[in-house]
């Protein structure tokens, strides 16, 4: 059987997969756009692909019986464009870097550890106490509110309350006695939440609901220091209103992982973007590196190696999205 892996983002699983298999694949990786001639050509004759992206007017061959995004987020695949018989699958195992960078963007903003290396390197010692330094801060007894009480907000959850955090979430579905978690809100009670939390972590999926779910109304909710982490979707925040509120220091500041735009090519000026982010002092900035570790991309390859061995032996697929037709 044979399996494509389209696109830059699908072309790290290559290998672990060759050895992860147990049954007989080929595999092989493909370049250029998604509906482009070298990706069609390739999809002739695949029974699986790997990709990040399915659009309208491309095409598999009648054997294609697997679409695997190796990832969670299925925001790129255009589900009613999915060939009939195809079925769409995503993974996970992203949780535990994504919580990981969460508590450190929490921390970064409490220690400022980069401006004290930044000060040390030129000789500055103000911030000690030995010259009258104003006392650093800590996370240990504040306040996260983690929206989406997914996977990721759990895994945020007991990596926060380790750290002797109170933990809060709101969630679309309410439940008490969550693990880890001292009070879940409503997503109605959204601005509820919001003001009691000296920090705010949002690890929801993208969808309808959730799209501007973090607007100019929820931003005013927040506390004047209070500091926003995105590790979920850009959409999920205006842009707008966040890059005003950080501009007037109506908020403590933003650690942003995940944006509303990605550029094409690996460098874009930040001259070009909508907002310039990068001129502000009380933000920290990432490519969407979160979730992207070694032990990321090991756990999702045996992940998906296992899907492609039930697709082999006829059994049914994990981690089921959608089906084509």
């Amino acid at each position: 059987m044979r399996a494509v892996l389209i696109g830059p983002a699908s072309h790290p699983y290559r290998e672990g997969l060759m050895r992860a298999v147990t049954t007989r694949w080929e595999f092989a990786a493909l370049d250029g756009p998604p509906d482009g001639a070298a990706v069609a050509g390739g999809l002739a004759d695949a029974d699986a692909a790997i990709t990040i992206a399915w659009a309208k007017g491309m095409t598999g061959s009648p054997r294609l019986r697997l679409i695997q995004v190796p990832g969670a987020g299925t925001d790129l695949v255009d589900v009613a464009a999915l060939p009939r018989g195809a079925t769409l699958c995503n993974c996970f195992e992203h949780e535990p870097p994504v919580a990981e960078y969460a508590l450190l963007g929490m921390l970064e903003f409490a220690q400022r550890l980069h401006h004290a290396d930044r000060d040390m390197r030129r000789g500055n010692w103000s911030r000690s106490s030995r010259f009258g330094g104003a006392p650093g801060g800590e996370i240990f007894g504040r306040t996260v509110a983690i929206v989406g009480l997914g996977r990721i907000g759990r895994a945020v959850a007991s990596r926060a309350k380790a750290f002797g955090m109170r933990v809060i979430a709101a969630n679309r579905t309410v439940r008490q006695g969550e693990k880890d978690v001292d009070a879940v809100f409503g997503l109605d009670h959204l601005a509820d939440a919001l003001r009691e939390a000296d920090f705010v972590v949002l690890g929801c999926a993208l969808t309808p609901e959730t799209r501007g779910l973090i607007d100019a109304r929820a931003i005013a909710a927040m506390k004047p220091d209070a500091v926003i982490v995105n590790v979920a979707r850009g959409p999920v925040i205006d842009e707008a209103a966040l890059f005003e509120a950080l501009s007037t220091r109506r908020i403590g500041g933003a650690v942003i992982d995940t944006w509303w735009r990605y550029p094409t090519l690996v460098e874009e000026p930040p001259a070009t973007w909508a907002h310039r982010f990068d001129q502000l002092d009380n933000v920290v900035l990432s490519p969407h590196v979160a979730g992207w570790t070694r032990g990321t991309v090991a756990r999702r390859t045996l992940v998906m190696a296992a899907n492609l061995d039930r697709l082999s032996r006829g059994e049914p697929l994990a981690h089921v999205v959608a089906e084509g037709g």
